[in-house]
Order: structure tokens, then C-alpha cells, then sequence
């Protein structure tokens, strides 16, 4: 009896000892994961302003509002995405998923609740699809050869119109996504 008690003795301090590195690793891939959404909704904040501003450049030029932009524009052999983006680079930081993949990589993921996967997963399927589909759509757009031919500019004009419409609604949405999960990374609920 000793001896079985002595062994149930023994696993019963080891799974206490793992739950507690399991508890403290979760707690540690949260904080990164908090953080590194807190960086990425501080620089999406950011492109989604200059974003929202190059759209409305966009729009005013197709509809005849901004005619010194669009004259700006035809003073040039191809088309000066400078102009449009203010001289600004569509993308001055990127969004990071290294604490997720962090996560995912090592398992510590399956520790987290249900519903805080579920959000997070959302949240960085969508940061994935901006950065990798709608702003690389819009680049493809860029240094495809016909976009600089000058005598199509309006058609090329609403194209990146409406490229970047999808890219502010993704923004917008991604910001609502962000709030989301870090209400639910929060220590302190």
C-alpha cells in the first residue's frame, strides 16, 4: 500500500508541477501575443489614416474634384504613385505574427480557452489577408506594365479606387478584431 500510495504520491506532484509550467507558459505566450496585437493596431491605425487618405485622393480625382491632382499625375510618362500616396510608402512598419506562430508552433496554443483561440485566429487570418492579398493586389497593380500607360489613367484611377476601399473596409474591420481580442487577452476582465 505504501508503495502504490508512494507512486500516486509522485504523479500527482509531477502533474501539479506541469500544470504550473503549463499555467505560467500560457500566461507568457498571452503577454506576447497582447503586446504584439497592441503594436500591430498601433501601426494599423496609422496606415488606415494614410490609407483613407490616398482613397479619398482617388475619389476625388474620379470625380472631377481634384483636377491639379489628376494634372499632377499627367505631368508624368507613368503613373507617380507618389502623388497619390503623398510622397508616403504604403506600408512604413509591418504587422508581426511572431508571438502567434510562437504559440501555434510550440502547442501552447491547445491551453488557451476556446473562445480566445477563436479570436485571435480571426484576428490574424485577417492581418494575413491584408498583408499578403489586398495590399499586395494593390502593388501587383502598380508594376503591372498597362497601369503606367497614361492614356488609360482613369480606368487605372478607379481600379486602385477600388482596391483601396477593400483595404480600408479590411482595416476597419481588423481594428473592430483587435479590440476584440485584446478584451479577451486582458488580465484583468
Amino acid at each position: 500500500m505504501l508503495i502504490v500510495f508512494s507512486v500516486l504520491f509522485a504523479l500527482f506532484i509531477n502533474k501539479m508541477a506541469a500544470d504550473a509550467r503549463e499555467n505560467k507558459d500560457v500566461r507568457i505566450a498571452k503577454e506576447s501575443i497582447r503586446q504584439e496585437l497592441e503594436q500591430n493596431a498601433w501601426v494599423l491605425k496609422r496606415w488606415k489614416k494614410q490609407h483613407i487618405e490616398i482613397r479619398n485622393r482617388l475619389t476625388g480625382i474620379l470625380e472631377g474634384k481634384n483636377d491639379s491632382l489628376k494634372n499632377e499625375l499627367l505631368q508624368y510618362e507613368f503613373l507617380n504613385l507618389g502623388v497619390l500616396t503623398g510622397n508616403q510608402s504604403l506600408m512604413d512598419a509591418f504587422l508581426t505574427d511572431t508571438a502567434w506562430e510562437s504559440a501555434k508552433t510550440t502547442g501552447i496554443l491547445s491551453a488557451f480557452d476556446f473562445e480566445t483561440t477563436q479570436q485571435l485566429t480571426r484576428v490574424y487570418t485577417l492581418q494575413r489577408v491584408l498583408t499578403t492579398r489586398t495590399l499586395s493586389q494593390i502593388l501587383d497593380l502598380y508594376f503591372d506594365r498597362s497601369a503606367h500607360d497614361m492614356a488609360d489613367l482613369n480606368q487605372t484611377l478607379i481600379q486602385f479606387q477600388l482596391r483601396f476601399w477593400e483595404l480600408t473596409g479590411q482595416e476597419e474591420l481588423m481594428v473592430q478584431l483587435f479590440d476584440e481580442a485584446l478584451t479577451a487577452l486582458n488580465p484583468n476582465p
